[in-house]
């Protein structure tokens, strides 16, 4: 069970893609879009994809993380205090990335500083009552400048019912060193706290009954504490016709308590439990860093581009056993588990470390504006070392090579034709403590990706992009001699759509689909114990939102989100069914006692739905319940 417990732990992180804005505005993921496929800013988002999952795929797994397209392996996601935004790559926005990924790419875009300097302060509530004070800051003076923020929840509530307390803050800042070179600095820390977390593990072939919104299920002494900071330089500069860029990252993700209660339930809602505790520890600390070099030239009516890179990470989990206090029985839809003696920790712990790194080269090629050409090729040495709870020490080195290639064309001067193939190393992680290979390191695998689409502007500020896609890669599960490795291959083929930008003067949209077949093959699915569809993935996504302008400095704005049925468990015998949420918000800008100010308001899952969202690893969640956030922020310029 060493691995269940971080796989519910402080839940995701969704995305933007905006250009960069002041620390000072406020969270707008639908104005900042420039597509359908995945936007956070600050709570806000919008989109298909998230930080987390793109196309039914774990990006996790493939690592496929960047800041402002700078290499970076996290031990978690930056946090919001230094970010403009954070969005997902896919199609005709991923084709000129210098380093794609076969599932897409998430960048996080780092915050800069306004034209003004500035100080705003926000406080109100955010969902379930969590009471948040906020302040961003903005400064510029002479050639360098700062944006950052502070945020404190005193009481910080989650959907699925735990309370606790958060502080978090970081800031940005720039040094403009001579002309043509940029030094960027940047620091976070995100540290909270609550009263443990919880999962729900479905028996007897059928979802339970759902459980009562906002209760927490975990015993009382359940705690979970972590801290994240996330640590960073960026360098860009212009040397003799070159450009240089350089980064070097830090991510720690450490826990001081970590109690994580399981609750197996059936349709009757007859349900046992058990908390999972283990130690206090860095779980995982993520070091990486890159140096690209980029040169530019022209022949005739062609126009060139070669680059040359550098990157690596090395990665170290901190493993250990875990702890198991049983809880006893009750009933899910009336009762708690028992109220049984906290225990303290004893086991064992383990070391898991990765060290990756990869030498790429790219050619570039442009024709006036009608063709754009790139291909890249990646030679990548992964070495990984697990140090087993139980003392067993394990490595494997793999050496691949791995190639992407881009093709955009513009038929006319509003479509564009692209294609592409990307292929890619993801991790495969470890043997469970299961299996007879208990621990083992398994290789990693190669994913791959094929993808035709095209891109039309509808009208001015008004974008259409449409893309069917294959994505393939090899899955684990175990053999029939009990243990775990490589048995058979998952892809994914579906369409997907965007279309994003501005209806009329006044309303702006961002809406889209995508509709895939997670098809699963190999031995296990011949012998009938695994089923051809991959669990815990949405095949059918439906994403859309309008914001439209009422009156000067007013908004009202809406989204729309359906996820399609989940299969429970890998042998398909059941579905948890899908879920559809609306949301009604305004926003409004006016002037408060002489300043700026803005008010912000959203109403979420109007409709009341209820229910579980499945994971592929067999752990339901539930659905968040109804909720309304509102949050005031007033302006103090420099003049002030």
């Amino acid at each position: 069970m060493n691995g269940i417990a971080p796989l519910t732990r402080f839940g995701g992180v969704v995305l933007t893609c905006a250009a960069a804005v002041p620390a000072a505005a406020q969270d707008n993921a639908v104005r900042n879009a420039a597509d359908a496929f995945g936007e956070r800013a600050g709570i806000e988002q919008s989109g298909l994809y998230t930080e987390n999952q793109v196309r039914g795929f774990d990006l996790n797994d493939s690592g496929a993380y960047r800041i402002d397209d700078a290499y970076f392996s996290r031990a978690q996601g930056l946090d919001d205090t230094i970010l403009a935004g954070v969005s997902v790559r896919v199609g005709v926005n991923a084709a000129r990335l210098p380093y794609p990924a076969p599932s897409g790419v998430v960048n996080y875009r780092l915050r800069e500083a306004g034209p003004t300097n500035e100080l705003r302060l926000s406080a109100g509530l955010r969902d379930f009552g969590t009471r948040v004070v906020q302040g961003d800051f903005s400064l510029r003076a002479g050639a360098f400048d700062l944006a950052g923020g502070l945020v404190w929840r005193p009481v910080w509530r989650l959907a699925q019912g735990y309370r606790g307390a958060a502080r978090n803050g970081g800031a940005v800042i720039g040094w403009n060193v001579a002309p043509g070179h940029r030094l960027r600095a940047f620091g976070s820390i995100n540290d909270r706290e609550y009263d443990g977390d919880y999962a729900v593990i479905p028996i007897g072939g059928a979802i339970p009954p759902n459980l009562r919104p906002l209760h927490q299920y975990s015993p009382d002494w359940a705690r979970t504490v972590g801290t994240t900071t996330n640590l960073g330089l960026l360098y860009r500069g212009e040397l003799h016709g070159f450009t240089v860029d350089a980064s070097a990252f830090r991510s720690i993700f450490s826990l001081a308590n970590a109690d994580n209660t399981l609750i197996s339930a059936d349709a009757q809602g007859n349900a046992t439990a058990v908390t999972l505790r283990t130690p206090a520890r860095d779980y995982r600390i993520a070091n990486t860093g890159e140096i690209r070099l980029g040169r530019g030239f022209a022949t005739g009516a062609l126009d060139h581009q070669l680059s040359l890179s550098l990157r690596g990470r090395r990665t170290v989990t901190e493993l250990a056993t875990s702890l198991a206090i049983p809880l006893g029985s009750f009933d899910l839809a009336t009762g708690d588990p028992s109220d049984v003696p906290e225990r303290p920790w004893s086991g064992t712990r383990g070391e898991d470390v990765v060290r990756q790194h990869t030498a790429s080269a790219g050619y570039g090629l442009a024709w006036r504006d009608r063709i754009q050409l790139r291909l890249a090729a990646h030679r990548t040495r992964y070495d990984k070392t697990v140090r087993a709870t139980s003392g067993l020490t394990s490595e494997r080195v793999s050496k691949t090579t791995n190639f992407n290639v881009s093709l955009v064309g513009n038929v006319t001067g509003r479509t564009a034709l692209f294609a592409s193939w990307v292929t890619g190393l993801e991790e495969s992680g470890s043997a469970p403590a299961s299996a007879t290979n208990r621990e083992e390191v398994l290789p990693p695998v190669e994913a791959e990706q094929f993808e035709l689409g095209i891109r039309h502007a509808i009208a001015p500020g008004l974008t259409a992009i449409g893309a069917v896609f294959q994505v393939g890669k090899p899955t684990q599960g175990f053999r029939s001699d009990g243990s775990f490795g490589l048995v058979g291959e998952v892809r994914h083929r579906g369409v997907e759509t965007s279309i994003a930008g501005q209806l009329d003067a006044a309303t702006r949209i961002v809406a889209g689909f995508v509709a895939f077949r997670a098809e699963v093959s190999g031995p296990l699915v011949d012998a009938g114990i695994v089923g051809p569809r991959a669990a815990g993935i949405s095949q059918l996504v439906i994403n859309a939102n309008v914001e439209r302008r009422l009156w000067e400095g007013w908004s009202a704005d809406a989204g729309l989100s359906h996820l399609g049925a989940r299969w429970a468990d890998t042998a398909n015998s059941f579905r948890a069914p899908a879920v559809t949420t609306l949301s009604l918000g305004a926003r409004g800008r006016f002037t408060l006692a002489g300043r700026p100010a803005e008010l912000r308001m959203l109403a979420s899952n109007l409709l009341g739905e209820a229910g579980y969202f499945a994971a592929s690893s067999g752990l339901l969640s539930p659905v968040a319940p109804r909720t309304v956030r509102a949050i005031l922020t007033v302006a103090f310029r420099a003049s002030d």
